[in-house]
């Protein structure tokens, strides 16, 4: 921008680039979200671990954390979806892989020289934090170093009082966004943001991706949604104080920037009245304290209400919108350019009157100033004084010297009143500038407190239950719902479920029943409510009891990685494996089908031994599901395993779907029932049938093979045919003294001298 007066300049003006835009330092309101963060991140490698900081330049949140491994990299750019990232130059090549596959904008940046704030970053961070913190301001400095003014020092990003939640979780249970539309609407974060500001919006967003583990501040979070609970005048009326409040945060940031006008003054003025009128509602509450910042920010939302207009121009470069009064010398500069303005309507009636020109008008445009404007028909009366300036296609335009005389006093003292309004501006925007702490604390507040009022409207208005958050590792939940499927149903239409799970004795439940009867429904709706618990929010049930968790792991699904050049069964196992990896006894963890992706045999060995692992090794709890029948028998080995199914009824070859989690594995899978409600052809449901019986029976052929080749004529193949008496009631000697044997009967020796005789057998017919 032009930094001098073009009046005033010598030669060229001088024009200096005054902030560069970037997708991390993005002031325009248009085009950000506003419920959202804007993060600009940075990370610097070294050999004590990843230094990682993320700042939003539009709020001045600021935070960092050493991360230790690349996983744990991948899983806090899932969570915070920065919008461009800092990379120098000697990274290396896996941390630049992690980082591309995140989707923000890269940037590699070096800058040496610059030195920021060191009160910013401080002396409780990591070097590879702090030179991580140095970037991103150096940066910041290069691109709008006047938004440095309002970055708040740098705190923890997630801290050990936080459950993790890896970025599977976050997709895998929908708590940003949904899956399938990639779109917020159908999201946990949707259901509950009933929020009124752009600042509680973006707290709840923070709040659901770092649930707390800190019982006592958990509680407190709770106090407070209790309270709008079942106050509902008080949060009726905060509700509509909040209602169109201006993100306080962001308008900071566009007047610190010089980006801001006369408009955003006012809308800041209106904030901070209505979180005066907010405070008023909750005088009487155990939240009054939260809004004393606000009465030492009355002067100021005073003093903008009388100096500036309530509806200023969206600029402040052509004036009016100070307020009259509030300048002497400003009303005097405005009534002589007001004068002005009658002197040239004056001098158009006496020329009109003097040349005889009926329609002669003096007419304004910013290259040639003032004119008198005459149409071609009355150009012979066009006196001699008039001095040519313009020829248009059906006029002239001309001046004289005593229009140039009026002109020059408008002129003069329009730009006097202008540059007047100017300096008015600039005061007031540095004052503002001197309550940035303070704005920053009321927003915070207002922020809070939208959220806990939102809170409270949706336990109200969807009759969530507030949760009692334990040390132990109990969960157990009366009549729980899921959140986001309950939304998409007509009101009793959602089949509730209890569930009890202490923990201890019992660890992990393996559950069974058909596609469609609900277990991954079930499944994800307990994590939410141990999710919704944690974060302060009541949860979707009668009754709840959480023991604290500290982390949800996921693997659920069916996905491959192309890109990656990874299978679908292999992208099951690397998430698999970093459970395995990852989870303490103190973790819940959702196992929805593993092993599918590859043989029977190998998916049933699979899926035994992670259960296995994570009973006894890790002791998590567990909910398990599968298709596998053969994994139900592990409980007859681990303590802590419980069978559990979702109850179905068979009714005319249909199944009926009853929703209901009842102890004890399910007996049957109806697989071929499910195909037949998605419509399956009459002759591939009819031909299911019969090789799933003798899958059932085991039939065997005389080579002591199944028979899945057998059975109605139309689809036996071309070729030898057996006879029918060879594949009907086939007794086999194997099969029999198999059937015969009492298992739990037998000793290790027993059994081990039975397999060593029907091996020998095996081979004796197979020859």
């Amino acid at each position: 921008e032009q930094m001098e007066d073009p009046k005033q300049a010598k030669g060229l003006v001088r024009r200096e680039v005054i902030r560069v835009v970037t997708p991390g330092v993005l002031l325009d309101t248009e085009i950000q979200d506003q419920t959202a963060w804007n993060y600009l991140c940075a990370i610097k490698h070294s050999d004590k671990g990843i230094g990682f900081v993320a700042l939003d330049p539009s709020t001045g949140a600021f935070q960092g954390q050493l991360i230790r491994s690349l996983e744990e990299l991948k899983d806090i750019l899932g969570r915070l979806e920065p919008k461009e990232i800092l990379l120098s130059n000697d990274e290396p090549d896996e941390v630049s892989e992690v980082v591309r596959g995140s989707g923000a904008c890269i940037t590699n940046f070096e800058d040496k020289e610059q030195e920021p704030k060191e009160d910013l970053i401080g002396d409780g961070f990591p070097t590879p934090v702090k030179e991580a913190g140095k970037m991103v301001l150096a940066y910041l400095a290069r691109a709008n170093k006047a938004l440095l003014s309002i970055v708040k020092p740098i705190e923890p990003l997630f801290t050990r009082d936080t459950m993790l939640l890896p970025a599977n979780t976050v997709r895998n249970l929908e708590l940003m966004e949904r899956w399938a539309t990639r779109g917020t609407r159908g999201s946990l974060y949707s259901s509950l943001n009933k929020t009124q500001s752009p600042m509680g919006a973006r707290l709840l967003r923070s709040c659901i991706l770092a649930p707390l583990m800190d019982i006592r501040e958990i509680e407190r979070r709770l106090d407070a949604v209790e309270f709008f609970a079942k106050n509902i005048e008080t949060r009726v009326k905060v509700r509509e104080a909040l209602k169109g409040i201006a993100d306080i945060e962001r308008l900071v940031s566009r007047v610190a920037s010089n980006s801001a006008s006369a408009r955003e003054l006012i809308a800041l003025k209106d904030a901070i009245m209505k979180a005066d009128e907010c405070r008023k509602c909750i005088q009487q509450s155990p939240l009054a304290s939260s809004l004393e910042v606000v009465s030492e920010l009355m002067p100021l939302a005073n003093g903008i209400l009388e100096t500036f207009v309530e509806n200023p121009p969206s600029t402040t470069k052509e004036g009016g919108m100070v307020r009259k009064g509030v300048s002497k010398d400003l009303d005097e500069a405005r009534e002589m350019a007001e004068g002005g303005r009658k002197f040239i309507a004056q001098y158009e009636a006496k020329e009109r009157q003097r040349t005889g020109i009926p329609n002669l008008k003096i007419r304004f445009n910013r290259v040639f100033g003032y004119t008198i404007e005459v149409t071609k028909s009355y150009q012979d009366k066009v006196p001699n004084y008039y001095i040519r300036k313009q020829t248009l296609a059906g006029a002239e335009r001309y001046v004289t010297e005593e229009l140039i005389a009026i002109e020059q006093k408008v002129t003069n003292a329009e730009e006097r009143a202008k540059a007047i309004e100017a300096n008015i501006f600039e005061e007031w925007r540095q004052k503002v500038l001197s309550e940035t702490k303070k704005l920053q604390s009321l927003s915070s507040s207002i922020a809070w407190l939208d959220m806990f009022s939102a809170l409270g409207e949706v336990a109200h208005s969807k009759g969530y239950s507030r949760p009692k958050v334990l040390s132990d590792k109990k969960i157990k939940l009366v009549k729980s719902r899921h959140p986001l499927v309950e939304e998409g149903l007509r009101a009793g239409e959602f089949v509730p479920n209890d569930f009890f799970m202490d923990g201890e004795k019992q660890c992990l439940y393996i559950i069974t029943g058909p596609n469609m009867a609900g277990k991954s429904t079930l499944m994800r709706q307990i994590a939410l409510c141990a999710i919704m618990a944690q974060m302060g929010s009541f949860v979707p049930a009668e009754e709840a009891e959480i023991g604290i968790v500290d982390a949800v792991f996921t693997r659920v699904g069916a996905l491959d990685d192309i890109g990656q050049g990874q299978s679908t069964f292999m992208v099951e196992m690397v998430e698999t494996a970093e459970i395995l990896k990852k989870a303490t006894d103190r973790s819940f963890v959702l196992m929805d089908e593993v092993g599918r992706g590859t043989s029977t045999f190998d998916g049933v060995a699979i899926a035994w031994a992670v259960a296995e692992y994570l009973h006894n090794e890790t002791g998590c709890r567990t909910l398990f599901a599968t298709h596998y029948h053969e994994l139900t028998d592990i409980v007859r080995v681990l303590e802590k395993a419980k069978n559990m199914s979702i109850q179905v009824k068979e009714w005319g070859g249909n199944v009926i779907f009853l929703r209901k989690l009842v102890d004890g594995p399910s007996n049957k899978s109806f697989g071929i029932q499910v195909a037949r409600l998605a419509d399956l052809p009459q002759a591939v449901l009819d031909r299911a049938k019969e090789v799933l019986k003798n899958l059932e029976r085991v039939e065997l052929d005389v080579a002591g093979k199944p028979v899945l080749a057998h059975g109605s004529k139309k689809t036996q193949t071309k070729g030898p045919v057996q006879l029918e008496l060879f594949s009907i009631n086939l007794s086999n000697p194997l099969i029999d003294k198999l059937a015969s044997l009492d298992i739990e009967r037998l000793s290790p020796l027993e059994a081990f001298t039975i397999l060593c005789d029907l091996v020998s057998e095996a081979k004796r017919l197979k020859s």
